[in-house]
């Protein structure tokens, strides 16, 4: 075939080839390969979509083909080692699921419904996928330098466009002049998506300074946190900026009420004041950060209120967001609009804000899935918050505890954090921070097993 038609062969060969490797490598490597793969191109996104069709990410391609194998597998026999410990997370939200799929009866229209609840089912899959594939001790570490490897990426998109002003195509700021904007984007299209991945990610390199003792560690944990910090001053992020101090909070809190870790918490002390001595300052529009006008503008506070009481700016958009979502839920009777269908209902008021998104996670959640949307995902979001602070006060283990602190801080700040995106249901680093968490519950399951320290 390569005589006559050489490109047509040689890809033949290739795809042979990939079989055959692919047939001599057990399912369970195959399987978190994969899932490695799932995450990598989960956190780059539309960025690797295909051009003819924007929402067709590389990264739902991947998914999709891993559960297809994973279901292909077990029709052949094989078998997929569950933790029990998952079964509870993973049934409230497949009954979150359920439910999304259940408002196509009563959403006006469908096809809207039918998307979010995709999305909701993709972004779930993933959740569910890092702690299966990762749940042991070297897979865990495996995935943390993943992880890693795809922030020092972030660091040098965001570097290239806050110093030479070069964007990604999928950047809102893309082809905007350089004195129009002083923002960073990274891969997440928007700098309120970045900020809410850098707060996501910021516990989980401050942890690493302050439960390892390996100076190696620490001195990444505190070149990563100062980075995530330094970005998110250019971001403008203000309900970032509340996130981050919650993070902050919430490490300290934990370390000082913990008698095993009061010579920690001295440690955490020291981390908050440098980290408030480097943001505060800069927001304020001095210190060692000197941020453009435009940026320390953005950061204030006093200039959202002003919005809100003057009914312009995008203070008054969101806060009119937030009266028509509240009203649409009481209207309902708090069974909500129906999946993906908050979009639809917003666009068709007669005082329509200019804006259909709502802005606002949890407003999304409870106008478009109701009360029973609502409770599925808050009862969810506190058992991976209780099963973290609980392992932090139990786990002998350090790599236990430093997936727990780092997770118990991660889910504090996204309380205030996902208010900041427009949407957070497409944006993987959510379900890969509950994922993370989840890998918390597995990591402490396995070590009680094994009397209190990983295998």
């Amino acid at each position: 075939m390569t005589a006559f038609a050489p490109p047509a062969g040689l890809a033949l060969a290739v795809l042979l080839a990939g079989v055959f490797a692919v047939l001599s490598v057990p399912a369970s490597r195959l399987g978190a390969a994969a899932a490695g793969v799932a995450v990598a191109t989960a956190i780059a996104g539309p960025n690797l979509a295909l051009p003819q069709a924007p929402e067709v990410f590389l990264f739902r391609i991947v998914i999709v083909l891993l559960v297809a194998g994973v279901a292909a597998h077990m029709a052949a026999g094989g078998t997929l080692t569950w933790p029990a410990s998952l079964s509870l997370p993973a049934s409230l939200l497949g009954l979150w699921i359920l439910w999304s799929v259940a408002s196509l009866a009563w959403a006006e229209s469908v096809v809207a419904a039918a998307r979010w609840s995709t999305y909701l089912a993709l972004g779930i899959t993933l959740a569910l996928t890092v702690p299966v594939a990762f749940g042991t001790r070297r897979r865990s570490i495996g995935l943390l330098k993943l992880l890693g490897a795809a922030f020092v990426l972030v660091v040098l998109v965001s570097a290239a466009e806050i110093l030479l002003h070069v964007r990604l195509p999928t950047s809102r700021l893309a082809g905007k002049a350089a004195d129009a904007t002083f923002a960073a984007t990274s891969f997440f299209g928007n700098e309120n998506n970045l900020a809410t991945y850098l707060t996501l990610t910021l516990p989980y390199f401050l942890s690493l300074a302050l439960v390892f003792r390996d100076v190696r560690l620490r001195a990444v944990g505190i070149a990563g946190g100062l980075t995530c910090l330094l970005l998110l001053l250019y971001t403008g992020s203000k309900a970032n900026l509340v996130a981050t101090a919650l993070v902050l909070i919430a490490l300290l809190a934990n370390l000082a009420t913990d008698v095993r870790e009061r010579r920690r918490a001295l440690q955490a002390v020291a981390v908050v004041v440098a980290a408030v001595a480097l943001v505060v300052p800069a927001v304020l529009g001095s210190g060692l950060v000197k941020l453009p006008e435009r940026a320390v503008s953005k950061f204030s506070f006093s200039i959202l209120s002003e919005q809100v009481q003057s009914g312009q700016g995008s203070g008054a958009v969101r806060s009119n967001l937030l009266g028509d979502g509240l009203r649409l839920v009481k209207e309902t009777g708090g069974i909500g609009v129906g999946a993906g269908n908050a979009d639809v209902h917003i666009k068709s008021l007669a005082n329509f804000p200019g804006v259909s998104n709502l802005h606002n996670w949890w407003l999304e959640v409870v106008v478009n899935g109701g009360l029973v949307g609502l409770g599925l995902y808050i009862c969810f979001y506190l058992f991976l918050y209780h099963r973290q602070v609980r392992t932090t006060r139990v786990a002998r283990d350090p790599l236990v505890r430093y997936f727990a602190l780092a997770g118990t801080g991660a889910l504090t700040g996204f309380l205030i954090g996902c208010l900041g995106p427009s949407s957070v249901l497409a944006f993987a680093p959510m379900w890969i921070t509950f994922g993370l968490c989840l890998v918390t519950v597995v990591l402490a399951a396995r070590a009680d097993a094994n009397g209190g320290r990983l295998p």
